[in-house]
């Protein structure tokens, strides 16, 4: 309660906490919403640098709050992209799921908010492949069967935001379709359906 911006585990039988990170070891300005896959928990933060933002990916050890491995990156505007890395950064940190990881098979993927996005070996923190894009993705990954799906920036009046799928496997782009609005959150997937909304109030049931 000393340390509202700590980051810890709570024993839902003991009712008290495993373990608290002292978060201002960290130094970031923003943390992800954590994933989970056996004893392994994944998050990662972001901080402004000006022109840059920093990057730093972690997996921990769930039960002890043990750092197990850590992987750090600058934030890649590609070559396209007018960029107010400034204004971005804080319209991301509006977003409720901003860098949060998701988990396929032994892969742990981020869409960061810059035009990579990233896959991890869960075990080691490899980089196990990226995918480049013209613009900024714009929202959280969300993962169903082998197919990655993530929101991707417009840079209008030249083109519009986007929706995209990607092979899990491999980060290769399977197909890609416009949308009205940036979508800003992840998609929400149940069975053969898929549904979110956009900046410009429209709603989406693929």
């Amino acid at each position: 309660p000393t340390r509202p911006h700590a980051f810890g585990a709570f024993d839902l039988n003991e009712r008290a906490y495993l373990w608290i990170l002292d978060t201002s070891l960290f130094q970031a300005i923003w943390y992800s919403f954590p994933a989970l896959k056996a004893d392994l928990l994944y998050f990662s933060t972001a901080t402004y640098r000006g022109e840059y933002w920093n990057f730093d990916y972690y997996a921990f050890e769930r039960e002890t709050g043990e750092m197990i491995w850590k992987y750090s990156d600058l934030s890649d505007w590609g070559e396209m992209f007018r960029v107010d890395s400034q204004a971005m950064f804080s319209q991301n940190m509006k977003l409720l799921d901003y860098l949060a990881p998701a988990i396929w098979r032994n892969l742990v993927i981020f869409t960061s908010g810059d035009t990579l996005v990233r896959a991890f070996q869960t075990g080691n923190g490899t980089l196990a492949w990226t995918r480049s894009f013209d613009l900024p993705t714009s929202s959280a990954p969300t993962v169903a069967g082998n197919r990655i799906y993530s929101g991707i920036e417009g840079d209008e009046p030249y083109k519009k935001p986007g929706l995209v799928c990607l092979a899990a496997k491999n980060g290769r782009r399977l197909w890609e379709m416009e949308l009205e609005g940036a979508l800003l959150s992840a998609p929400v997937i149940a069975g053969k359906w898929m549904v979110f909304g956009t900046d410009r109030n429209y709603f989406y049931v693929l």
